[in-house]
């Protein structure tokens, strides 16, 4: 049993682990935090993996352990006390707006982390108020509320630079 339990897990690891990193890659800002990131969380999946199988949506499950997971450790002391800048690994865009794209970027990064949150949320996975409230543990007013400071400060932000709008 606990074989095809490890052999389950590892199955949805492969398949949906590259998913999980584009999530938190967005979250964290940098390749080794969403590493760390993703690792950790899929430490947590694994601990109840056999309670998981009755789960109706694990994607939507996974999702939410991964925010939680990011909210949780940025509330500890050491991540308000160590500020790592990562080495940025920017590539070319396809885009003619690429400055625009890199000061959106930065201006992302720049947010609260549960503003950053509803926004990946809202925007970059396409989930409804309802969804995003839902995986964040909040009410609809507060994902709407922190969407829209989120949004607030982004106009500022690319006004002040500058940068068009995409």
């Amino acid at each position: 049993m606990r074989t095809e339990q490890q052999a389950s897990f590892a199955e949805y690891v492969r398949a949906r682990g590259p998913w999980m990193l584009r999530i938190a890659l967005r979250l964290c800002r940098d390749r080794h935090s969403a590493e760390d990131l993703v690792q950790t969380t899929q430490a947590k999946l694994y601990q109840h993996w056999n309670r998981l199988s009755a789960v109706e949506n694990l994607d939507a499950y996974a999702r939410t352990a991964l925010v939680h997971t990011h909210i949780g450790e940025r509330r500890t002391g050491w991540a308000r006390k160590v500020d790592l800048q990562p080495m940025r690994e920017d590539l070319p865009a396809a885009e003619a707006d690429h400055a625009s794209r890199l000061v959106l970027r930065d201006a992302v990064e720049g947010l609260a982390p549960r503003q950053r949150a509803t926004i990946l949320m809202r925007y970059f996975l396409d989930m409804t108020v309802e969804q995003t409230a839902a995986a964040l543990d909040v009410t609809a007013g507060t994902v709407k509320s922190q969407t829209s400071r989120g949004l607030d400060t982004l106009r500022v932000v690319l006004e002040e630079s500058g940068a068009r709008a995409a």
